[in-house]
C-alpha cells in the first residue's frame, strides 16, 4: 500500500503555502490526503489554501506554537504512514516513492529522513546550495505507531526545537533513524524568519533540549546517534 497522509503546519505563510502544496502534488506517488493546520495566521493563508486544489483539509486553530500545530494535524491524519512538510519548504518529486520504499523494508519502527539541499527565498535552487541531514519535519517519514509511541510534541521556549526533542524521545524509545543519501527536499532560507527574529528564545529552547538530552543520555536513556 502506498497511500500516506501529509501534514502541513502553516502560520502567516502566504509567500510560500501555495509551492509547498505544488511540491506534494507533484510526487511521483500520489497522497491520499494533505492536512493543512492554520495556526492562527493574520495573512491570506487560509485563502490561498482554500483555493489549491487537490486532496486537501484545512483546519484553523488559534495560535499556539508548532508543537501543538503539529499534534493536531498528525491526530487528524487518516493513513497509517505519516509525512509532514513545513510551509516555506519543498519535496522534490521522488521523496515520498524513495522514501516509501525504504519504510516498506523495514520491520522495526524506523523513520526515515533524507538529505536536503539550502536555497534561498526568492531565488530559484541552482543545486549548489549547502546539503545536509534532513532530520526535520520536511524530511522524514514514518508509520502512525511511531507518532503514537513517542507521543506529542511539546514546544520549548521560542517555539523552535521542538522537533529535536521528539526525535530524542524517538531515539530513547528504540525507534531508529534512517537517512536516505539522496537529496529529496529543499530547505528555504527566509531572513527575518522565526528563527532571525527571536535568536535569544529560540537559543534558550535548544540550550534546554539540548541539557534535558544530556541528562537523559547520562542516565542511559538514550543512545548515540
Amino acid at each position: 500500500m502506498n497511500n500516506y497522509s501529509v501534514f502541513i503546519p502553516a502560520y502567516n505563510a502566504e509567500r510560500t503555502i501555495g509551492a509547498a502544496i505544488s511540491s506534494v502534488l507533484a510526487q511521483t506517488v500520489p497522497c491520499t490526503e494533505i492536512v493543512v493546520v492554520d495556526d492562527g495566521s493574520t495573512d491570506k493563508t487560509v485563502e490561498i489554501v482554500a483555493a489549491c486544489d487537490g486532496p486537501i483539509r484545512l483546519i484553523c486553530q488559534e495560535n499556539q506554537g508548532p508543537g501543538p500545530a503539529t499534534n493536531v494535524g498528525l491526530k487528524q491524519a487518516q493513513c497509517d504512514v505519516l509525512t509532514m512538510l513545513d510551509s516555506d519548504d519543498l519535496w522534490l518529486p521522488h521523496k515520498i516513492e524513495f522514501q516509501l520504499a525504504a519504510l516498506n523494508a523495514h520491520t522495526h519502527p524506523t523513520i526515515v529522513a533524507c538529505m536536503m539541499r539550502q536555497f534561498h527565498h526568492e531565488k530559484p535552487d541552482d543545486e549548489n546550495g549547502q546539503v545536509r541531514q534532513g532530520i526535520v519535519r520536511s524530511g522524514i517519514i514514518f508509520r502512525k505507531k511511531v507518532f503514537e509511541t513517542v507521543g506529542p510534541l511539546v514546544d520549548p521556549p521560542g517555539r523552535v526545537g521542538e522537533f529535536v526533542e521528539w526525535l530524542g524521545r524517538a531515539r530513547s524509545m528504540g525507534i531508529r533513524i534512517e537517512t536516505l543519501p539522496e537529496v529529496l527536499a529543499l530547505r528555504r532560507i527566509i531572513p527575518g524568519s522565526l528563527t532571525h527574529k527571536r535568536p535569544d528564545l529560540i537559543s534558550k529552547g535548544f540550550l534546554s533540549i539540548a541539557h534535558q538530552m544530556m541528562l537523559n543520555k547520562r542516565n542511559g536513556q538514550i543512545d548515540d546517534v
